[in-house]
């Protein structure tokens, strides 16, 4: 089967693998062309195929490059290391007066450098803010902003949708709690947040490798690669909405 166009389009797609998994309950079987998960041995796993078009893929990398480059300013004005510089070189000529490797006669002038760290710590964190601010507004009066809004807009419910059928389907879910078992809160095989996010898109660097994101209870997300050997399994496509 095709690959499921996850933006509805009918055009040649940039093929993107996901892990999907299901819970095994007791007395269950595995499912024939699964593995077992390496985050637990409740959890069964398969690899599925999903896409968009190559038009979709290249107008999200524009698009992000574009608020990449209306977010760029302030310089080092805006940077903390001329702040951290000075902190490091004035803590440690005055460790070293106290350990009596440097005359104590060198402690007014390190206390100072010190000082003046501090000061333009506090002055890199006013101008940062207010660099983000100005660049944040110069985003959101861009048509590219609301332009990545729209195709945050379509791909949202259709992700939603493929997710909601082939857990409905086959009982595979793109997302998995394991927080009583792992370190991570959730197994996730794309985050919701990331659907415009020209990366996870990006064809997998090796054949025999699938990406997908370990979800911790703070927010942090740390990707993974996981080595599914088994053949890539077909999921039915979403329905178009009217």
């Amino acid at each position: 089967m095709a690959p499921i166009a996850i933006d509805g389009s009918g055009e040649p797609q940039v093929v993107r693998r996901l892990v999907v998994w299901r819970r095994l309950e007791p007395g269950d079987v595995r499912t024939p062309g699964t593995e077992l998960s390496a985050e637990s041995p409740y959890l069964e796993a398969k690899v599925v195929e999903v896409g968009v078009s190559e038009a979709t893929l290249a107008r999200l990398e524009a698009l992000h490059e574009a608020r990449a480059a209306a977010e760029v300013s302030g310089g080092w004005m805006t940077r903390y290391e001329p702040a951290g510089v000075l902190l490091t070189v004035g803590g440690g000529l005055s460790v070293g007066a106290l350990l009596d490797y440097l005359p104590d006669v060198v402690l007014p002038a390190t206390g100072s450098l010190a000082v003046l760290g501090v000061a333009v710590g506090v002055l890199t964190r006013a101008r940062k803010a207010k660099a983000e601010a100005e660049a944040q507004r110069r985003w959101q009066a861009t048509d590219e902003r609301r332009e990545l809004e729209r195709l945050e807009k379509r791909l949202g419910p259709r992700w939603e949708r493929f997710a909601r059928e082939l857990r409905e389907e086959t009982g595979f879910r793109t997302e998995v709690g394991v927080g009583d078992i792992h370190e991570a809160d959730r197994l996730v095989s794309i985050e919701r947040a990331r659907l415009c996010d020209p990366a996870s898109w990006r064809p997998d660097a090796r054949e025999g490798e699938v990406r997908y994101s370990w979800v911790f209870r703070d927010g942090r997300a740390v990707e993974q690669i996981a080595e599914l050997e088994e053949p890539v399994a077909a999921a039915g496509a979403p329905e178009e909405e009217e």
